[in-house]
């Protein structure tokens, strides 16, 4: 595939786009007062100063966004008045994280990005002129990344990555595409050397190996008085959390209680956290249709002593379920899903369980397993029973949970060192790129 196929192809979609846009205003996915946004116009009026565009899709790619800019400011980026963040992001959910953290004092402007339609991209560009522009993580649209640097903006792709299936494509059909666009980015900061190795392969130019920059998500919050009310009845038992789960994994949790209750330990609360907590009732009634009984928190309800199951379905308390935890299985990596990001449970010096389905937050997990402070699972036939085994062991070992979780806090402070110099690099490139642009 070429850049001219590719924008062929464009022009096609283009005449698509409002049908599929209404769709996705009907179903909640589109801001109805922002779409214009996706087409490159903005009712916004771009501010007088220096802009650095970060540019993140999903909430993860956010997280990393965010992680980059309080390293860039705590070295001193937006102390100056007319020094700004443009956070640009694809779905909703991402677009309230940015906005709460722009509500809570960080000079930033957030926008939709505009869809990857050269007219699109180009209307986008004339309107925020930014100074420098990062894309993070996995998200490379062509022209966006083209557009901007042949409009000589320094463009830096940070905490970069590719999935395998993605690779796949970059080094395969899209090779010619990879090569044009690839090519023209000026800095490449990869998650690890087998992805500096990968973008090297695919054209780029000055690339080096950091870290991924969703290890260092913010700390999400506790509720003191959550977290005494969940301990005030377990204090003789061991608490396993599942943090964001997928259809297929409470399975897995029911499959952990059935062997619990063969050998009569009753020593482990399972505390299970959907990722969607829509299926809330569905999870409860699949706990209860294997004989166990569940308390719920949107019920207002706390485990007791003699429970096995706890079900966390209410949002913005990960914090404190983290903080009760002895052991965090990191959900969406037992299923084909890619896995969720570990770094949370590490920022509170939790041991951490995953299973091999890690795309997402491979760089993460290998370091957290480097550091002795996470277990990942094996793929392959007996990969369910062997998580099961490690799972009761490790609950009934305090000394190597305690050991792990250790580790784990160690990893996440080495991450925050390796993002800090990440962005010690950009303001370099920033004040050299500017420097220049006055010549």
């Amino acid at each position: 595939m070429t850049l001219s196929i590719y924008n062929f192809l464009w022009g096609i979609i283009k005449l698509f786009l409002p049908k599929y846009l209404e769709k996705r205003k009907k179903k909640g996915k589109e801001d109805r007062n922002r779409v214009n946004e996706r087409y490159g116009v903005s009712k916004k009026t771009r501010p007088d100063g220096t802009i650095v565009w970060l540019h993140g899709t999903s909430v993860g790619e956010s997280v990393a966004a965010l992680a980059l800019a309080n390293s860039m400011k705590k070295l001193g980026y937006g102390s100056n008045k007319k020094e700004y963040f443009l956070l640009t992001t694809n779905t909703v959910s991402a677009a309230k994280l940015i906005k709460d953290k722009i509500k809570k004092g960080l000079p930033a402007i957030h926008q939709y990005h505009p869809y990857d339609h050269p007219k699109f991209v180009s209307k986008f560009l004339k309107q925020w002129k930014p100074n420098m522009v990062v894309f993070m993580e996995s998200d490379f649209w062509p022209n966006l990344i083209y557009l901007t640097s042949k409009s000589k903006i320094p463009t830096i792709l940070a905490s970069s990555q590719m999935s395998n299936k993605s690779a796949r494509f970059w080094t395969g059909l899209g090779y010619f595409l990879a090569k044009k666009i690839f090519s023209k980015v000026d800095h490449v900061f990869a998650v690890d050397p087998k992805q500096e190795a990968l973008f090297k392969k695919l054209g780029a130019k000055n690339v080096k190996s950091l870290t991924s920059l969703k290890s260092i998500a913010e700390k999400p919050p506790i509720d003191n008085n959550y977290v005494f009310k969940l301990k005030k009845n377990l204090v003789r038992k061991k608490i396993l959390l599942a943090a964001s789960t997928h259809p297929g994994e409470e399975e897995l949790m029911i499959k952990l209680a059935d062997r619990l209750r063969q050998k009569s330990q009753d020593h482990i609360l399972i505390i299970i956290a959907p990722r969607h907590i829509s299926r809330s009732l569905s999870i409860k009634s699949r706990i209860q249709s294997a004989g166990f009984d569940t308390k719920s928190r949107s019920k207002g309800e706390f485990p007791s002593k003699n429970d096995i199951f706890y079900l966390a379905d209410t949002m913005g308390e990960m914090g404190s379920l983290i903080e009760v935890s002895d052991l965090v299985y990191v959900a969406g990596s037992m299923v084909s899903v890619g896995g969720h990001s570990p770094s949370e449970a590490s920022q509170f010096g939790k041991p951490v369980i995953m299973g091999p389905h890690s795309e997402k937050c491979d760089a993460q997990i290998k370091d957290l397993v480097w550091s002795g402070g996470a277990i990942q699972i094996k793929k392959g036939p007996n990969m369910n029973e062997i998580f099961l085994d490690n799972v009761i062991e490790l609950l009934s070992n305090s000394e190597k949970l305690e050991d792990m979780g250790k580790n784990s806090l160690i990893a996440s402070g080495y991450s925050q060192q390796r993002a800090d110099e990440a962005s010690i690099h950009l303001i370099e490139l920033l004040n050299k790129y500017k420097k220049i642009d006055v010549a």
